[in-house]
């Protein structure tokens, strides 16, 4: 009787000890399976703005200035459009006549990008709204304007004057203090985007954009 347990007791052990060829295969399987990493979705930029900085209604291709303290260095007015002339020095009529070529556009923001260097480091600054107006202090600071609604006199826009419809229609740069500081030209950029989607790490990754150099002379 003894003998016979024994002999049973082996048997359940071998057994147990046997696996499921098909968990094998399984397993195997899943080891030589590789992995795929989920894939990020490509960007793609359907942004049909063309977009240009002017003064008098003629496009801005380089500007000179002497770099003063307390000094304005321009004002740019915005507008959808490259050509040369605008045939026009009308900010209002020019705005509207060139944002009217294009069709469902209204989700599109008009947004900047300034940056110079000094001794000690690089300053840029992103812009998409007035609320940074001061933000390369003590250098230099920006105001916007919306030329196109206002009438008469009017002020910068400040971030209780935004609404809906508002425009950033033109932009003055303003030299604050330690221009001496400045050695580099400052790089002025205007864009226009529609989301976070068109920002990768805080920078602007689309296609409508206009870029000068404002050379200090």
């Amino acid at each position: 009787m003894k003998k016979i347990l024994l002999i049973l007791i082996m048997l359940f052990t071998v057994g147990c000890s046997i696996e499921d060829p098909n968990k094998i295969k399984e397993t195997e399987k899943l080891i030589n399976t590789p992995v795929v990493e989920p894939q990020e979705p490509v960007y793609t930029d359907t942004n049909p703005i063309k977009v240009g900085l002017y003064k008098k209604g003629k496009l801005v291709k380089e500007y000179n200035t002497k770099f003063q303290d307390r000094k304005d260095i321009a004002v740019f007015d915005i507008v959808y459009s490259n050509l040369d002339d605008l045939g026009s020095t009308n900010l209002k009529d020019n705005w509207y006549k060139y944002y009217n070529e294009y069709t469902d556009i209204k989700d599109y923001k008009t947004g900047f990008y300034i940056s110079f260097e000094t001794s000690e480091k690089k300053y840029e600054s992103l812009i998409k709204d007035p609320s940074k107006q001061h933000d390369l202090h003590p250098y230099l600071y920006y105001y916007i304007y919306d030329g196109v609604h206002a009438s008469g006199h009017y002020t910068h826009l400040e971030m209780k004057d935004l609404k809906e419809d508002t425009i950033y229609a033109s932009i003055k740069l303003y030299m604050h203090l330690e221009s001496k500081d400045i050695i580099s030209p400052i790089t002025f950029t205007v864009f226009t985007y529609k989301d976070d989607n068109d920002f990768i790490d805080g920078h602007y990754s689309g296609n409508s954009f206009y870029t000068i150099e404002i050379e200090n002379k």
